[in-house]
């Protein structure tokens, strides 16, 4: 019993140290999980958001001007078929032949087509004679009118006789419709082709059309017979003269007009068709207009949008595209200056995700 209470009071006495070592304790455990805490929070922070790089749009003086992609079209193209039908017996179109307007592309088996303009010919002129004849005789009083009507009948008849088998004659020769180059053929030699059948495609590229299409604010300024300025990534060095041929008088859904830039090809500049070029229009005044990287872009100039971030989200916005620079392109509306649009990132957003700006700055984007 003496030894109970000696061991009570030893623990009564170490009550303070106990409660003591307790509380350290406790302590101990609420620092380590106060430093440990704000990492978890922000390795939360970090994968919950995209990382992007953004810039600070502003404006930027430029020469109120005009530069639009266009697709190259030779000045005239067709297919070329064939008007009547029979054996190819002889082929003068080889892919690449340059060809002058009537000059003979493919000959068809003529024989029968000779034969039957040859006899409609023979008829014709009995024709002619008898009328002749017939006239002579009517003013003598020797035959009727009715007579002298009927042979003059006859004689119109066996006219379009001879007309019909001279066209039927000369279609056996498929000749070039204009001046141009034979860039495909799909017959051979040997081979039956009948009427209608595609025998080869013809272009002239003498001269090209570039077709653009340009924005009901800008379609002012294009009239035919303006100068252009029209270059090529083919020929980076090279600057052509071009005019404006046509203006569509309809828009499209887009708000834009079909425009025809017509350019005098030559050895020099080499246009095909296809091609794509550079059609500038330069004014001469300045004015300040608002610009974004292209790198900004998301799809097309036809359809551009942007990613804009707010408070660390990012919003998807649709802008209406102007000039055309080399690095970037006017704003009409959609943004407003100081705007942040992401510019590298942008591939993994979606409308209203969260964001951590890695790197951000207020730049003029260049030209």
């Amino acid at each position: 019993m003496k030894n109970v209470r000696s061991t009570a009071g030893r623990l009564m006495k170490n009550k303070p140290l106990s409660v003591f070592l307790f509380l350290l304790l406790l302590l101990a455990l609420f620092v380590f999980i106060q430093r440990r805490e704000p990492k978890k929070v922000e390795s939360k922070l970090f994968f919950d958001r995209i990382p992007v790089s953004v810039t600070r749009i502003s404006k930027a003086a430029l020469r109120d001007s005009l530069s639009m992609t266009g697709t190259v079209e030779a000045i005239r193209e067709a297919d070329i078929f064939s008007e009547t039908g029979g054996l190819v017996r002889r082929v003068s179109a080889e892919p690449g032949a340059q060809k002058k307007i009537g000059e003979g592309l493919f000959q068809i088996d003529d024989e029968l087509a000779s034969a039957r303009h040859k006899q409609a010919e023979l008829n014709y002129r009995q024709a002619k004679k008898n009328v002749e004849r017939y006239t002579t005789l009517y003013r003598e009083g020797a035959v009727a009118l009715s007579a002298l009507e009927a042979v003059q009948l006859q004689c119109e008849g066996a006219e379009a006789e001879f007309v019909a088998a001279s066209r039927k004659f000369s279609n056996s020769r498929i000749k070039a419709p204009f001046s141009g180059v034979v860039s495909s053929r799909f017959v051979e030699q040997g081979e039956l082709v009948h009427e209608g059948m595609k025998v080869a495609h013809m272009v002239d590229l003498s001269s090209v059309k570039i077709i653009v299409f340009v924005s009901e604010r800008d379609i002012i300024k294009f009239t035919p017979g303006v100068a252009l300025t029209v270059t090529s990534d083919l020929y980076p060095a090279e600057r052509f003269s071009g005019r404006v041929g046509s203006v569509s008088d309809k828009a499209g859904r887009d708000h834009t007009y079909r425009v025809e830039v017509v350019l005098k090809n030559s050895e020099k500049s080499g246009f095909r068709s296809g091609m794509f070029a550079r059609v500038l229009y330069r004014g001469d005044g300045m004015r300040e207009a608002l610009l974004v990287p292209r790198a900004a872009l998301l799809t097309g100039i036809r359809n551009p949008e942007v990613f804009v971030v707010r408070n660390g989200k990012a919003f998807l916005r649709k802008i209406v595209a102007g000039l055309e620079l080399q690095k970037s392109v006017e704003v009409v509306s959609g943004l407003e200056e100081g705007d942040s649009v992401v510019i590298s990132g942008q591939d993994e957003l979606r409308d209203g995700f969260d964001v951590a700006v890695i790197t951000g700055k207020k730049t003029t984007p260049r030209k």
